[in-house]
């Protein structure tokens, strides 16, 4: 085995290794079935069903600089979910040493300067600016428009950015031009900037793959098999939003939960205490290390469940469905009548015009044995978003950051 480490881009649009003195992609039919079935089980190439797992090892492995490599090094999106890093590392471990890096690390590096930067990495559907915290910025608007929110949003993070970094992927529609125009809205506020297209992404690659990868991020705690169950993944970039009940119900805590896969920027300060969470139409942020479950069987509304490592008692439950012409009032009478038509005693505290972390929202609460979950429902332009916010009796306390952070960080994007 050669001493070659390998540098792979996996995702946002496309797998290639970027690391050799030939770019060299896969089987494009593959790469494109990996990336947008990696929250399921099961996808269609060439009308056959194939598991996921499968197609994530053929799309790396039919990459000629993985052969013989004594490591490889996976660039991913930052705002990657633990499942979707635990799918890629699944599916790259045979070919030796794997560690996985969120794209801001190699972005960063463009900017050649004592502090870190703020990066901008543009996705389908999202922008995502990654400074001290992680904001997301829905394409869903003219791409002038989109640029003066990214610019506001940069200008939240930190005041006075002495750099930003831009990723322009090439292998994405429409990418290189609102990157031009988000390098022309913040330079206006005096931050140096550096628009990364796929050239310049080549040559930060190469210059990684010489040079020392800096501290191993840490260990992963052990896990146990993963279950069908549990190869769902959360960021449903691809999916649509389920069909869901008007009243938004939890289940018993999934005590089966996703292997984490720990990604540490190198050359940033420090990752993200939250994380992205995109399901179907809504984004909104959670603890980073909180293991992440999409719930589709069982007792309850089809969701995904956010929950605690030190208590599997703490959880956030999200829920969407759209309501195109939805009014707050409008959602507060459809949920009382699903109120009214269960046993007494299982919602309480109905409140159709409550308030929580400062955004109006219908509020009500859950009672369940071993624990309740105070609901916020609220409407953001045609999608109704429902959070349950669950604890243990009297610890309402444990839970209380993380709700008041996804509810006010909620919102819909672009379909």
């Amino acid at each position: 085995m050669s001493h070659h480490r390998a540098i792979i881009e996996a995702g946002p649009a496309t797998i290639r290794q970027l690391c050799c003195e030939a770019e060299a992609f896969g089987d494009d039919e593959i790469i494109r079935a990996a990336l947008s079935a990696i929250d399921d089980r099961v996808a269609l190439v060439r009308g056959c069903p194939v598991p996921v797992g499968s197609l994530w090892c053929d799309a790396l492995r039919s990459l000629p600089c993985l052969s013989g490599a004594a490591a490889a090094i996976v660039v991913h999106p930052s705002w990657w979910s633990s499942s979707r890093l635990a799918m890629v590392t699944d599916a790259a471990v045979p070919t030796g040493e794997v560690m996985l890096r969120p794209r801001s690390w190699l972005l960063a590096q463009a900017a050649n300067g004592p502090v870190a930067p703020v990066v901008v990495e543009i996705s389908e559907r999202l922008v995502v600016v990654v400074g001290e915290a992680m904001v997301a910025v829905s394409r869903n608007a003219e791409p002038r428009l989109i640029a003066a929110r990214v610019a506001r949003e940069i200008a939240g993070l930190m005041p006075k950015p002495l750099s930003v970094v831009i990723d322009a992927p090439g292998t994405l529609t429409g990418a290189s031009r609102l990157a031009a125009l988000i390098a022309e809205a913040v330079r206006d506020g005096g931050p140096a900037v550096v628009e990364v297209g796929d050239a310049l992404l080549t040559q930060l690659a190469r210059s990684a793959a010489a040079e020392p990868t800096g501290p191993e991020p840490p260990e992963a705690p052990p896990a146990g098999p993963r279950t069908p169950a549990r190869r769902f993944g959360i960021l449903a970039l691809c999916a649509s939003a389920a069909t869901l009940l008007p009243l938004a119900v939890s289940a018993p805590a999934v005590r089966d939960r996703p292997r984490t896969v720990a990604a540490t920027p190198v050359a940033m300060a420090a990752a993200p205490p939250s994380a992205l969470l995109m399901e179907g139409r809504v984004v909104l942020t959670v603890p980073a290390n909180w293991a992440t479950q999409r719930v589709v069987v069982g007792p309850g509304s089809a969701r995904v469940q956010a929950t605690s490592p030190s208590d599997s008692e703490v959880a956030l439950h999200i829920t969407q469905s759209p309501a195109p012409g939805e009014t707050l009032s409008g959602a507060a009478e459809r949920l009382r009548r699903a109120i009214t038509a269960e046993p007494d005693g299982v919602f309480v505290d109905f409140n159709p015009a409550g308030s929580t972390a400062g955004r109006p929202a219908v509020t009500y609460r859950e009672v369940r044995p071993g624990h309740h979950v105070r609901w916020t429902v609220f409407v953001d332009g045609p999608v109704r978003i429902s959070i349950g916010c669950q604890s243990r009796p009297g610890g309402e306390d444990d839970v209380r950051d993380a709700c008041e952070q996804a509810v006010r960080s909620a919102r819909a994007i672009g379909t």
